[in-house]
């Protein structure tokens, strides 16, 4: 029976702690925690969110009344009769009105934008969720990469160094001759000589793998890498594959997402057919009218006005229907955008979670490895010395120890990659699960402040008539 991952992470907790603590040092939560709080791909889509919020307010409007303030000034000069008989005429006016306009009932035109606006909100909550896990991804990604570059950039400067050494052993065995066990011939000094050159190469390749790691640490998480803590796991990891692929279907956030557009999508069609219903407003208005020059307060007089008006569609040209046929096209778009993420996700779920499998066993294996390689390192340099070993036995043993060392620094950092790409298919690679003592961005409320902004009393009754049916 093959292990649950959080029993094999916790039989190699003890190998991770064998290396020494360093003071102050900068943990992967510490990195996350700074890269939500100033990463400008998040803070951006966060701004976003509250941007796509202001629609549910927006549509909630056509539910309100519209007043506004009218002045108007006019001049007219004309002649009394067409021959000019009677001379000419001069008139002026001014006039100045409130005027107010509310629908009562849109044959649920506006309750459909509302559900439509409202479901692209929430829908806009799961995509900045969708960006927070890359995001969190990326910094987990780029601190595993500074991680096990910086390892192999010791594995190849202890290579190196070691290599000198051998190098000058090996020349001075050549000078000095000695018994003929000891001898070496000069094909051993160049031997010794061209691994050297290459340990000096790989040195440099190094060096500029790193350089490229730390950039792109800074650019992600806004700082630079200090002495950074290999992490045991992530929190979160669930016990059994099954268990992650229930939780994927239930939270994946481009999952959730599609499924939100769909509710929008659904709207978006009763909203076209709801163009052919009837829709009736009423108007009114209030002002005064009289000279404008020269300005007299008593010739003005009160001027008030009242309309209801019905209105209903009869033929506007087939837009009002193909506007329909357009919304249910797009609404089975929606619908196989669902399986189509739910397809992703499960795919993401299996293939991640065998990643991280794998590489716990590769860890596993890498330090026993390593552990084999440096032993035998050692005995093959003592026996080097007693003319027992070849330079190129020498040579053999030190490339399969750094080729161990470089393969496990690799596997510990592919499984943390693993671990939360995988976290992030579950949908639980979130602020709320990784920095739980962190003020978390709350979207929802956001959603909620923008519905229930604006809001006055004829509101709840016209809202009420307006979704009767729907």
């Amino acid at each position: 029976m093959r292990h649950s991952i959080p029993v094999v992470l916790a039989l190699l907790v003890a190998s991770t702690a064998s290396f020494p603590a360093i003071a102050d040092a900068q943990t992967l939560q510490e990195a996350l925690a700074l890269a939500y709080q100033n990463n400008p791909t998040l803070r951006g889509e966060q701004a976003n969110q509250r941007a796509v919020t202001e629609n549910s307010a927006q549509a909630r409007s056509g539910w309100r009344p519209t007043v506004q303030v009218n002045l108007d000034a006019s001049y007219q000069q004309g002649p009394y009769t067409g021959a000019f008989a009677l001379g000419s005429y001069t008139s002026n006016s001014a006039q100045g009105y409130v005027s107010a306009q509310q629908t009562l009932y849109s044959f649920g035109h506006v309750a459909n934008q509302v559900r439509a606006a409202d479901a692209r909100s929430r829908a806009e909550q799961h995509q900045l969720r969708l960006v927070e896990s890359q995001v969190f991804t990326n910094v987990v990604t780029a601190y595993m990469n500074v991680l096990r570059d910086r390892n192999i950039l010791d594995v190849r400067r202890a290579d190196l160094e070691m290599l000198t050494r051998q190098v000058q052993l090996t020349t001075s065995r050549y000078n000095l001759g000695g018994q003929p066990s000891e001898q070496v011939t000069r094909t051993d000094v160049e031997q010794a000589e061209t691994r050297r050159r290459s340990a000096e190469v790989a040195v440099t390749q190094a060096r500029a793998t790193l350089a490229a790691s730390v950039a792109q640490f800074r650019a992600v998480i806004g700082a630079d890498p200090d002495e950074l803590t290999m992490p045991a796991s992530l929190p979160g990891l669930p016990a059994t594959l099954d268990q992650a692929l229930k939780t994927a279907l239930a939270l994946n956030p481009q999952l959730v997402q599609m499924q939100e557009t769909k509710k929008a999508t659904s709207a978006d069609i009763d909203t076209a057919r709801s163009q052919w219903g009837p829709q009736i407003q009423v108007q009114g208005t209030f002002g005064t009218i009289g000279p404008a020059s020269p300005f007299r307060g008593g010739q003005y007089g009160e001027e008030v006005t009242g309309l209801v008006e019905l209105v209903q569609p009869i033929y506007n040209g087939d837009l009002y229907n193909s506007q329909i046929r357009q919304a249910r096209n797009r609404d089975e778009q929606a619908r196989e955008s669902i399986e189509l993420a739910r397809r992703t996700a499960l795919q993401d779920v299996a293939t991640n979670w065998h990643a991280v499998e794998n590489g716990l066993e590769a860890i596993r294996a890498g330090i026993a490895e390593v552990r084999s390689g440096e032993t035998s390192l050692k005995g093959y340099q003592i026996e080097y010395g007693y003319g027992l070993r070849s330079t190129t036995d020498v040579l053999y043993a030190d490339q399969n120890l750094r080729s161990a060392q470089v393969e496990l620094a690799s596997s510990r950092h592919d499984t943390i990659v693993a671990e939360a790409t995988l976290l992030a298919a579950m949908g639980r690679l979130q602020s709320g699960d990784l920095l739980p003592n962190l003020p978390h961005y709350d979207a929802a409320a956001k959603l909620q402040r923008a519905r229930t902004r604006g809001w006055e009393p004829l509101q709840a009754p016209i809202s009420a008539i307006d979704k009767a049916g729907w």
